[in-house]
């Protein structure tokens, strides 16, 4: 707690978490040599130093690549993730969908201009022939999936098997989880407790986004069950990772994030970065806003310059690419602690 926030920024910038060609507005830079590239040419495994932003949509529109690798360096960021566009037209006076292998091929477009920023396929988990469109993601080199059911709880039989292919195929899925500003009583659908039927799918990662707000403190305590259930079920387990991306106002904020790395729970390499932000329109302002709003919460909480590399980077690593789970510290209902 002692750490000031001066200290604390100097450190990450010293340990590299954000690159001086990031922060001075230039794209950044890394020895291409050091690192293994796979589908799309991107980089796998280990990213570069840097931050990432796991949480931007793409809109209709024409693809500007370049655009948004010039925003992300605005905004201090080495890469991201980035969402296709709606599979489903929720409003009326919205443009029609696009048919799911153009949906597919436009985020990959999008995410050309850059070997760290990934492409996700946003999947209705419900249509008939979305274990098919699992598997033409994956063909096409989608790097993940997005889910957001306005119409129905988030698991249940019909979408329990396309996680199940997305786990074959050890890819990651994000949700949207906590309220949705869609105009409509759907809310239910998105309390965190919804996705415990996700146990039903061994070895599937999925984040939950927004810390679930304003449902913040059940989705610490799905993330708590999750990890206390490879004591019942063994490593195989799923994997949840929380997504920060805004949902919280700023004055639920500080709370919010104080909850989640206080809790007691092994969270490291399992907390991410995202702005909600879209990729023609980039706001480099609003992200560097959070930042410094966040890095402040951090600051104060202590957290050291691994911790913070964790939340902007290394989760995000373990998130697209997996890691190991045979060490991890597991609570249990007695407060002592084991491991897997």
């Amino acid at each position: 707690m002692a750490t000031s926030r001066r200290r604390f920024i100097g450190t990450a910038l010293a340990a590299g978490f954000a690159s001086s060609r990031a922060l001075a507005g230039t794209a950044p830079r890394y020895d291409a040599k050091e690192y293994r590239t796979g589908a799309l040419g991107k980089i796998v495994g280990t990213l570069p130093p840097g931050r990432y932003d796991v949480h931007v949509h793409v809109y209709p529109g024409k693809a500007d690549p370049g655009k948004l690798v010039a925003s992300f360096a605005e905004a201090g960021l080495q890469g991201g993730c980035i969402f296709s566009e709606r599979p489903i037209k929720w409003e009326e006076s919205w443009p029609d969908p696009l048919p799911p292998g153009e949906a597919m091929d436009r985020v990959i477009e999008w995410a050309s201009g850059s070997p760290t920023i990934y492409p996700f396929y946003w999947i209705d988990p419900v249509r008939p022939d979305a274990v098919d469109l699992v598997d033409m993601a994956v063909e096409k080199g989608i790097y993940g999936f997005k889910v957001i059911r306005g119409e129905g709880k988030p698991v249940d039989e019909k979408s329990l098997p396309v996680y199940a292919r997305i786990a074959k195929h050890n890819k990651p899925v994000t949700f949207h989880s906590g309220i949705l500003w869609d105009g409509r009583p759907s809310s239910d659908n998105f309390r965190p407790a919804n996705w415990e039927g996700l146990l039903a799918v061994p070895g599937l990662r999925f984040a939950l986004a927004h810390i679930s707000w304003p449902w913040c403190d059940e989705c610490i305590a799905v993330y708590g069950k999750l990890l206390n259930a490879v004591l019942k079920h063994g490593e195989k387990v799923p994997e949840m990772f929380i997504d920060t991306t805004p949902g919280t106002p700023r004055i639920y904020r500080r709370e919010a994030l104080t909850k989640v790395f206080t809790v007691g729970y092994d969270i490291f390499d399992h907390v991410m970065f995202g702005s909600d932000c879209r990729t023609a329109s980039y706001n480099a302002k609003w992200t560097k806003g959070w930042f410094t709003v966040d890095d402040g919460v951090y600051a104060e909480l202590g957290l050291d310059g691994n911790a913070v590399d964790s939340i902007y980077r290394t989760a995000v690593q373990r998130y697209l690419f997996g890691g190991d789970n045979s060490n991890r510290k597991v609570p249990t209902p007695d407060g002592s602690e084991k491991r897997t």
